[in-house]
């Protein structure tokens, strides 16, 4: 396997386990559906079985939409922005 191979895997798994502490950590307790900015615990479950499916599929997500959903993930739970001064949502 290429260094770079192993990179994207390693990026990959980093990626995924992030979003997945991210479905647990709102699965967890109610009250953080508020933190997450969701109105009912029914949207955390939902959310955060969205996170477990994005988390499987990360690969295969478009680049815009992953950076989004590790950044989201990021903010959520307190951890640093990878660079909060570049805004990634769209292709130039």
């Amino acid at each position: 396997m290429s260094t770079r191979a192993r990179r994207r895997r390693d990026r990959d798994r980093a990626d995924a386990d992030l979003l997945r502490r991210t479905a647990s950590w709102l699965r967890d307790d109610p009250e953080r559906a508020r933190h997450a900015g969701l109105v009912t615990d029914g949207d955390a479950h939902a959310l955060a079985a969205l996170l477990d499916v994005l988390a499987t599929e990360l690969p295969h997500l478009d680049p815009a939409v992953r950076w989004q959903a590790v950044e989201s993930c990021r903010l959520t739970l307190g951890e640093t922005m990878a660079d909060p001064y570049r805004r990634r949502t769209r292709r130039r």
